[in-house]
C-alpha cells in the first residue's frame, strides 16, 4: 500500500498523512511522518517484507513497490527483518556502485534524504510503472506517488487542467508529462531527481537520466535474444521465490500467465485464481491450464455490476487520470486471501513489450488477425482529434501535447514511435492502473516488467517481435505441459504462428457461426461485458449519481445531457469517472 508525500516546506504533523489516508475508502494503512530542516515526509507502510523506511542520523530512505535486487539475495522478502532490503539498497548506494537499471528490477520508486547535506534524491523506475508527481512553486517543491493526494497537500485541488480531462476522456490517458492539475507534472521515467532543500527552498535542482529505450540490437540472432529473454524471465522469478514455499498466480485462458506458470519452480505450492462474471470459456481453459501445471484453481465470481460498483474506491485509490476499470482485483482480492501470499504473479505487459500489441497495423489485419503480422513504421498517434461534443481549441491543444511527446520519442524509436508512445513512460498505457491497484493491495510481481526484459524489448528489431516470434521461441519450453490446451481464442500457444494460421481460420469461422446461431451465448472474456453494462439502465443511472460532475467546461453541454452515443464504450466510462472526480472534488472542498 506504500505511498509517499514530500514537501520542502515543513508541514504540521499529520498534514501530509491525512492526505494519504484520503485515498482509501476503508482501512487506511499505517502512515508515518518525518520532519527536519530538509522538509516534511509522510510514508504509508510498504506491504512487501523487508522494505520499510530506514532512518539513521544521516539518511532516510523510502522504497515504494518491491524492486527485486540483483546484487544480493532477496530472502528478506520472507524474513522478519522489516528493513533488510531497504538497508541493502542504502548500503549499495553509499558504496557508489549502484546502477539503477541493473541492481533493481521491476517497478519501484526510491527516495533518499541525506539529512546532513539536506540533499534529496528521487529515483523513478525504467518505465515509470510507478508514477511520481511533482509540484514546484516559488522555489518550493512537493513530490508524491498519488496525484490527488499531492494536489491536496500543495493546495492545487481547485486548479484543474481541462485539457487533460478532455485528453483522458477521448484518449484513455493524460499525455505525459501533464496531469489532472495545471501545475502538477509527472516526473520522467528512468531518472534521478536531485536537489538541496534549505529553509523550504529548492537549490541545485538536477535531473539525470540513467536509461533510455534506444534500439541498439546487440544480439547475433533471434535465437540468441530468445535465450536471453527466457533467462531474464526465469531469473526474475527465481530471485523472487528463492525463500518461498507457496505463491499465487493470476491466471487466464491466454498464454502470458501460462508462460509464468511454466517457469515457477517445481518445489513451490501454487494456487491460481481467475475473476469472472460467470464460468465461461476463459475459466474452463484456465482450469485445464492450472491442472496441467499442478496448481490449485479457484474461480472468484463477481457481481454483474462489479465494474460500476468499484468506481468510487478504485478511482480514489489510483488517482485521477488513470482508468479505474483496470482495478480488476480491488473488490475481490480478500475473497481469495491474496494479501496472505508472499508473492502473487501475473503475466502483465508481455503483449506490449514482446508481441507488438501496441504497434500500428493495417485495418485489414486488425479484422483478419490470422494473417501474417506486419507493422507500419508510420505513427498514427498524432492524428488530429475531432469531436463535436468537445471544445475545438481544447482538441488542438491536446494534439499539440501528443506531438511534443512524439518528437521526444523519435530520437529513441525512429521506426516504432507508435507503440512506444504507449509504453515509455508506462503512464501512457491505459492499463497501467493494474499496477497502481495491485501493488497497494497485495505483493504483486510481474516478470515481464523486469529490467532485463525491458532492455531486450527495447533493443531488438520490431520484426523479431511480430507474430510472437521471440516470445514463442523463448517461452515454448514453458508451454510444454499445456501443449494440447488451446488459447482462449482457439489457437495453441505451444506452436508457432504459421502452424496456428489454419486453426485460427477454422475456429474464427465456427465461433462467428456459433454466435449468430445462438449456441454460443454470454461474454467469454475475463473482464466482463462493459459495453452491455455501460449502455444498460444501471449504467445510465450511474451518470445521474454525480450531479456536481455534470458541468464540465470543455463539454459542449452538461454531461447528463450529452449525446453519449457519440462516445465509445470506454469513452463513456472515462466520462463517468471524470464526473465522479468532479463531483467528489466539489463535495470534499
Amino acid at each position: 500500500m506504500s505511498d509517499f508525500l514530500f514537501s520542502s516546506e515543513i508541514k504540521p504533523n499529520g498534514f501530509l498523512s491525512s492526505r494519504i489516508k484520503n485515498i482509501y475508502q476503508y482501512n487506511p494503512p499505517e502512515i508515518t511522518d518525518y520532519h527536519g530542516d530538509w522538509g516534511s515526509l509522510s510514508v504509508s507502510r510498504n506491504i512487501y517484507n523487508g522494505l520499510q523506511p530506514y532512518d539513521t542520523n544521516q539518511h532516510l530512505i523510502v522504497v515504494i513497490g518491491a524492486p527485486v535486487l540483483t546484487f544480493c539475495s532477496n530472502d528478506f522478502l520472507t524474513d522478519d527483518d522489516p528493513v533488510a532490503g531497504t538497508l541493502s539498497i542504502l548500503e549499495r548506494y553509499k558504496s557508489g556502485k549502484i546502477k539503477w537499471d541493473e541492481d533493481l528490477s521491476g517497478p519501484f520508486t526510491i527516495l533518499i534524504i541525506d539529512k546532513l547535506k539536506r540533499e534529496i534524491l528521487c529515483i523513478t523506475d525504467m518505465m515509470l510503472s510507478i508514477p511520481v508527481y511533482q509540484f514546484v512553486n516559488n522555489e518550493q517543491m512537493a513530490l508524491g506517488t498519488h496525484v490527488d493526494a499531492l494536489a491536496q497537500a500543495s493546495g492545487q485541488q481547485e486548479d484543474i487542467d481541462q485539457i487533460s480531462l478532455t485528453d483522458f476522456i477521448l484518449n484513455n490517458v493524460i499525455t505525459f508529462p501533464y496531469t489532472t492539475y495545471t501545475n502538477i507534472r509527472q516526473c520522467p521515467p528512468a531518472t534521478i531527481l536531485s536537489f538541496i532543500a534549505r529553509a523550504g527552498l529548492i537549490l541545485k535542482y538536477r535531473r539525470l537520466v540513467y536509461w533510455e529505450p534506444i534500439q541498439t540490437n546487440t544480439f547475433d540472432s533471434l535465437n540468441d535474444a530468445a535465450i536471453k529473454l527466457k533467462e531474464a524471465v526465469s531469473g526474475y522469478i527465481d530471485r523472487v521465490t528463492e525463500g518461498m514455499e507457496k505463491v499465487a498466480l493470476l491466471i487466464s485462458g491466454g498464454e502470458d500467465a501460462r508462460a509464468v506458470a511454466g517457469m515457477l519452480p517445481e518445489h513451490l505450492e501454487k494456487d491460481s485464481f481467475i475473476f469472472l462474471d460467470h464460468m465461461n470459456r476463459q475459466g474452463l481453459i484456465a482450469r485445464k491450464i492450472a491442472k496441467a501445471y499442478g496448481m490449485k484453481f479457484q474461480v472468484v465470481l463477481r457481481d454483474s455490476t462489479y465494474y460500476l460498483d468499484i468506481l468510487p474506491a478504485a478511482s480514489n485509490l489510483i488517482g485521477s487520470g488513470q482508468q479505474y476499470t483496470h482495478a480488476h482485483t480491488i473488490g475481490l482480492y480478500k475473497k481469495c486471501n491474496l494479501p496472505d501470499y508472499p508473492a502473487v504473479f501475473g503475466g502483465f505487459l508481455a503483449g506490449s513489450l514482446l508481441k507488438t500489441y501496441d504497434a500500428r497495423k493495417s485495418n485489414l489485419q486488425q479484422k483478419m488477425t490470422f494473417l501474417y503480422e506486419s507493422v507500419t513504421k508510420k505513427e498514427g498517434q498524432s492524428k488530429p482529434l475531432e469531436h463535436e461534443c468537445f471544445d475545438k481549441q481544447v482538441l488542438v491543444l491536446i494534439d499539440q501535447r501528443r506531438r511534443e511527446l512524439i518528437s521526444k520519442l523519435e530520437k529513441y524509436r525512429s521506426d516504432s514511435v507508435h507503440e512506444w508512445f504507449m509504453n515509455w513512460p508506462r503512464t501512457m498505457c491505459y492499463a497501467n492502473s493494474t499496477i497502481a491497484v495491485n501493488r497497494r493491495l497485495f505483493r504483486s510481481y510481474e516478470p515481464f516488467l523486469s529490467n532485463e526484459v525491458i532492455k531486450i524489448a527495447a533493443a531488438i528489431p520490431v520484426e523479431w517481435r511480430c507474430n510472437r516470434r521471440i516470445f514463442h521461441k523463448a517461452m515454448k519450453p514453458a508451454f510444454k505441459k499445456s501443449k494440447k490446451i488451446p488459447h482462449n481464442k482457439g489457437w495453441f500457444p505451444y506452436y508457432s504462428w504459421w502452424v496456428n494460421i489454419p486453426i485460427r481460420i477454422i475456429v474464427g469461422f465456427f465461433r462467428r457461426v456459433g454466435y449468430k446461431a445462438g449456441y454460443i451465448k454470454g461474454h467469454q472474456g475475463s473482464w466482463g461485458d462493459r459495453t452491455y453494462l455501460i449502455n444498460s439502465e444501471i449504467g445510465e443511472k450511474k451518470f445521474e449519481r454525480y450531479p456536481a460532475g455534470n458541468k464540465i467546461d470543455f463539454l459542449s453541454k452538461n454531461a447528463s445531457d450529452l449525446e453519449r452515443k457519440k462516445l465509445t464504450t470506454q469513452q463513456k466510462l472515462n466520462l463517468l469517472q471524470t464526473m465522479y472526480f468532479m463531483n467528489n472534488k466539489k463535495e470534499s472542498s
